[in-house]
């Protein structure tokens, strides 16, 4: 075990979902031993059980003893203070704060749009669910489009978003973008060069490329059923 506390901890999600990826690759980082517990909120057993942990009934809910916490970025914070070994937030009031902003920009407008694509594109059949193509083509035309122009202008030639190091405000943003590849797009390198570049480069960021690979394994056994 490499966690110095005996209460077990458990991740309540499916590794599908970039929300519970970017808690999943802090967990990693700051190399807490946990369980992962399949939920996923579109399968009713499954959404009454997050119900009764989260009032949203949206995933992740992150459980350690008796303490239980919902929304990744709640639990993000909670992760860097209960375990402050490999940092995750910058530690200057500017560099903290623009980490804050870039996490908020990607789980309020890059995550929920790319999840539009994906979902629509790979999961609502699996579930019965009508497919929202309109919502993907608008997500596709009107809606990444300035959110991929906002974030090219924002990383020009730079490594991470923040301070040169890698930080919570990268894992927020990179999480999303294997989503969107699985569901057939990338991003387009003449028009958001930097972007691309990035992306590319932060997929390679070992707790990342991790994730990454966890993610194409479950996508492929979940396929072949």
């Amino acid at each position: 075990m490499t966690s110095s506390t005996i209460a077990s901890k458990i991740l309540y999600g499916s590794i599908v979902s970039p929300y519970v990826r970017k808690v999943a690759i802090i967990l990693d980082l700051k190399k807490i031993d946990y369980t992962l517990e399949v939920l996923i909120p579109f399968i009713e057993k499954d959404k009454k059980k997050i119900l009764d942990m989260n009032p949203l009934g949206k995933v992740p809910v992150y459980q350690e003893g008796s303490f239980m916490l919902s929304d990744s970025s709640a639990i993000c914070g909670y992760l860097e203070r209960q375990y402050p070994g490999s940092l995750i937030y910058p530690t200057t009031a500017e560099h903290y704060a623009k980490c804050l902003w870039y996490e908020e920009y990607a789980d309020s407008q890059l995550m929920p749009n790319i999840l539009t694509v994906a979902f629509n594109t790979l999961f609502a059949a699996k579930f019965n669910l009508i497919p929202d193509m309109d919502a993907v083509q608008s997500a596709l035309d009107n809606k990444l489009p300035q959110i991929f122009t906002y974030l090219d202008k924002e990383i020009e030639n730079k490594k991470y978003f923040v301070n040169d190091q890698l930080s919570l405000a990268d894992i927020s943003i990179a999480v999303s973008f294997l989503n969107f590849e699985m569901a057939g797009h990338l991003v387009d390198t003449q028009q958001w060069n930097n972007l691309s570049r990035y992306v590319d480069e932060i997929s390679n960021e070992p707790v990342i490329a991790k994730s990454n690979m966890l993610m194409r394994e479950r996508f492929k056994a979940a396929s072949t059923k």
